[in-house]
């Protein structure tokens, strides 16, 4: 759910563990100062926190379930957190105004991962999704005009890493906005495997006909900038 001044972009996503290398491949190279803190399981402080400078070794040292990435590129690692090795330089004390450098961070990307999992028999491939969220009246002119930019370099990022998810629900209706990696709409393709997103299946259906709708929004987001 939103709140006034929230500026919220979030899309769903199918990625295999080689379509999420590449989109944070594009990410650095348009944000080479960007890391990655890896989501670590149980509750805040029983395991070190890490500052990545890939989202696979993000992944790998945490849960798997998601990685996220601080806003400015190369703000400051939050208290706690250990920088590995590698991570850019930016990420100290000095700080540069126009880039963010060093301070701390004013949204969070968030990069859930899609899984496969058994249901009812079959193996489907749950969304995941890109998503970031940040308050203008907190961030500032400044920092949201940064966020803004940022933002959007990520998504054109992920755009360029990933092709439209051309699907159907079991109502034959084709649903808009959604992406896929080539790695999974390869194993998608070749399996017939059902995609759910949030408990909505659907099925991968290229040149499909059928009337088009717009994907809603992820539960607990809003549509945002794009």
């Amino acid at each position: 759910m939103s709140y006034p001044g929230s500026r919220t972009t979030t899309t769903t996503v199918w990625l295999l563990p080689e379509d999420e290398a590449v989109v944070g491949e594009r990410i650095a190279e348009a944000l080479p100062e960007a890391a990655w803190l890896c989501s670590q399981p149980g509750p805040v402080g029983l395991h070190q926190v890490h500052l990545h400078p890939s989202v696979t070794e993000a992944l790998i040292c945490g849960s798997g379930v998601q990685a996220l990435l601080p806003l400015p590129a190369g703000a400051a690692a939050p208290p706690g957190v250990v920088a590995a090795d590698g991570v850019p330089t930016g990420h100290g004390p000095d700080h540069d105004p126009d880039h963010g450098s060093g301070h701390g961070s004013a949204a969070v990307v968030q990069l859930l991962c899609a899984r496969r999992v058994r249901e009812d028999g079959e193996e489907v491939f749950r969304a995941g999704r890109l998503a970031v969220r940040w308050s203008e009246p907190e961030a500032g002119p400044a920092t949201h005009r940064l966020l803004t930019e940022q933002t959007r370099l990520i998504w054109r990022a992920l755009r360029s890493a990933t092709r439209p998810a051309h699907v159907v629900t079991a109502g034959g209706q084709r649903v808009s906005g959604l992406r896929i990696g080539p790695a999974a709409r390869d194993l998608v393709s070749a399996t017939g495997m059902a995609l759910d997103r949030w408990g909505g299946r659907l099925r991968l259906a290229d040149g499909a006909g059928g009337r088009s709708v717009p994907s809603p929004p992820a539960p607990g987001t809003s549509p945002g900038l794009t």
